[in-house]
């Protein structure tokens, strides 16, 4: 856990024959801004510049990712901070909460490790590993290239020729990795107890569906209902009704293998219980009674609005292009998307959620004081966990 993170983070850090201050200096020069990140199913190496920088920065942004060194220094520099990012994280109910539910939905599955790694994993990571996931993972066969901007699609094959033409495998190629969610598990509560925590985190957890699921959509717009803003219904229970939070959501994560999904907010650690029974009865409802045309008008607008302003910016028409070739899904989905919202109907949220997003199959997972709510909570759900913070561990899919 946290291979791919720090190969990622270490792509600016130096390539054969370029130091990390004079990348950061031709960075800065050209007046972009180029970086990588590691997420559950791809890296994403970005370059942004003025146009008349742009092959320039182009260019760099191929060495980086052809070249890299990993010199051990900047390994244990990058490993060093991540420990103090780490340490901080494990401080606080809702960053503990974050972490320990992947674990709770996926186990020991690929998709149950904490992508940053742990504060076990982290040190034990060498430049030889991250340069042997590099030579594995990090190869022209598995990349895509997305141009987007003030730039013709013969100028970009040009510059990608130009820039990536020489790119050639560094090493074998990984196995790739056929069930990344695993196999499906039941579902679990499971009470960190952090003792003098100010708050409690409460996270529901349900494994849900890939991103190119055919009810992605239907469950994209109940998603919104649920728990996409200040009107949706959870904050509307949790918040503005009884007032046991600052705000509360749910988010439907989209990846290859089956997704996550989770409804979550902090509270106080006396109202952690009550919380809990709002966060489920709210998913429950949407699996039981069908929504209103109503209820959904505002929500597509939030969603169209949203894809929209994506639009407008190179940076986020990009990703929205990337996202689809990642996920093979065509290209026609971008001047589709505002239909494919709004022909989704108020029977297709209902059936979806009650198909994928059954309240039966959620898990808990609650991080807090829990001598301020273990009693109530235990009385409601006999079978629950308790794992003090002190001996979380996150490198197993047991927590233990």
């Amino acid at each position: 856990a946290g291979v791919a993170t720090l190969t990622a983070a270490l792509l600016t850090q130096g390539t054969k024959t370029k130091t990390a201050p004079e990348i950061a200096t031709e960075i800065e020069q050209l007046g972009a801004s180029i970086g990588a990140g590691a997420g559950v199913d791809f890296t994403n190496v970005y370059a942004n510049a003025p146009a008349n920088a742009f092959p320039q920065t182009v260019t760099l942004m191929a060495d980086l990712v052809k070249n890299p060194t990993f010199a051990a220094e900047e390994l244990e520099r990058q490993q060093a901070q991540t420990l103090d990012n780490l340490r901080v994280a494990l401080s606080q109910p809702g960053s503990i909460a974050g972490q320990a539910v992947g674990r709770v939905v996926y186990g020991d599955a690929p998709y149950g490790a904490p992508g940053s790694g742990t504060v076990q994993s982290v040190p034990a990571i060498t430049p030889a590993d991250v340069a042997a996931f590099h030579a594995a993972r990090y190869r022209p066969s598995d990349a895509t290239l997305v141009f987007s901007g003030d730039i013709t699609p013969a100028a970009a094959r040009a510059l990608a020729q130009q820039a990536f033409g020489d790119w050639r495998p560094a090493g074998q190629a990984a196995a790739p990795v056929a069930a990344p969610a695993g196999q499906a598990l039941a579902p679990r509560i499971v009470v960190v107890n952090q003792p003098g925590a100010g708050q409690a985190a409460v996270v529901a957890a349900i494994r849900g569906v890939s991103r190119t699921d055919a009810d992605y959509f239907p469950l994209t717009l109940g998603n919104t209902l649920l728990g996409g803003g200040f009107s949706s219904r959870l904050n509307q229970e949790i918040r503005i009704k009884r007032g046991l939070s600052y705000g509360a959501g749910s988010s439907l994560g989209a990846r290859a293998d089956a997704g996550l999904f989770t409804a979550s907010t902090q509270t106080k650690n006396e109202t952690a219980d009550e919380v809990a029974d709002l966060i489920l009865a709210e998913i429950a409802k949407l699996g039981a009674e069908t929504p209103t045309q109503a209820d959904l008008a505002p929500r597509r607008a939030t969603l169209i609005g949203g894809f929209g302003r994506s639009l407008e910016t190179v940076d986020g028409l990009g990703a929205l292009v990337a996202n689809l070739a990642l996920y093979d899904l065509p290209m026609s989905d971008l001047a589709d998307y505002a239909g494919r919202v709004r022909a989704v109907t108020p029977e297709q949220v209902q059936a979806a959620f009650a198909e994928h997003l059954p309240v039966n199959r959620a898990s808990l997972v609650i991080v807090g004081d829990g001598s301020l709510f273990l009693d109530a909570l235990r009385a409601k759900h006999p079978n629950l966990e308790v794992i003090e913070a002190s001996e979380l561990n996150l490198n197993s899919g047991s927590l233990k």
